[in-house]
This record gives C-alpha cells, sequence and structure tokens, in this order.
C-alpha cells in the first residue's frame, strides 16, 4: 500500500532530521554501492604473501624458527591487505583530506528537540493521551 503525501512529507521530514542530526547513522543505514576492489591493493598483499613464503623457506633451510615465525605473520598480514577493503573514514585527520565535506555547524542538535517534541505531542493527540510527567 503506497503512502499518502502527508506522510511522505512526515517520512522525508524525518529523513532529513536524522541526517541533520546523526549523519554517520544515517550512512550506516543508507543503501551503499559494495566496496570496489583495488588492484593496487591485492598487488601489494600477494607481494607480501609471496615474499613472507621466500623468507620462510629461507627459515627453514637456515636453523631460524624466529625467522620463519616473522615469515608467517608477514604472510598473513599480506593476505588479510589483500583481501580487506580499505575504512573509508571522513575524520579529516588525513592529509588529502580538507574537511570541506564535513558540517560547518558545531552543534546539529539544535533543533533536534522541537523536532521530536512536535512528533510526540503530534503523537499524544492522536491517541488522546494528554497526561505528561
Amino acid at each position: 500500500m503506497p503512502l499518502s503525501e502527508h506522510e511522505q512529507k512526515m517520512l522525508d521530514e524525518m529523513e532529513r532530521q536524522l541526517f541533520a542530526d546523526d549523519p554517520r547513522l544515517a550512512r550506516a543505514f543508507s543503501p551503499s554501492r559494495s566496496p570496489r576492489r583495488n588492484g593496487r591493493r591485492i598487488a601489494i598483499g600477494l607481494g607480501g604473501v609471496v615474499l613472507g613464503l621466500l623468507v620462510l623457506v629461507l627459515a627453514v633451510a637456515l636453523p631460524a624458527v624466529w625467522l620463519g615465525v616473522i615469515a608467517f605473520i608477514g604472510m598473513l598480514a599480506g593476505a588479510v591487505y589483500a583481501v580487506t577493503s580499505p575504512t573509508n573514514s571522513n575524520d579529516g585527520d588525513g592529509p588529502g583530506d580538507s574537511g570541506g565535506t564535513r558540517p560547518t555547524t558545531q552543534g546539529p542538535r539544535d533543533n533536534g528537540g522541537t523536532f521530536m517534541k512536535k512528533m510526540e505531542d503530534r503523537w499524544e493527540k492522536r491517541s488522546g493521551d494528554d497526561s505528561r510527567f
């Protein structure tokens, strides 16, 4: 059953308010594209695995257990690096971040209380319960 025009407007208003109050939460629930595989990341990871394997063979040839452990950890790190996707944090702390995508207002909850208050009042009107705590 499709939403009425009034319900659609209320839903749009609630969505805008969610983006204003907590953009990180809103992005977490918004539909997103599947993470793109980075060929460079896979190549570096596979290079780490191959290098670790070569060092592991060297560690077996020499009686150096500690070198074998380090080689295995290197192989594991290379494999994990190759199969995971990079995290895309927009903290603005990186050298390439300009900070231009971040909202400029310091208090995103300036009108959040009034919106929720309006919604609560509407709910109470509809339910007929006007008793307050």
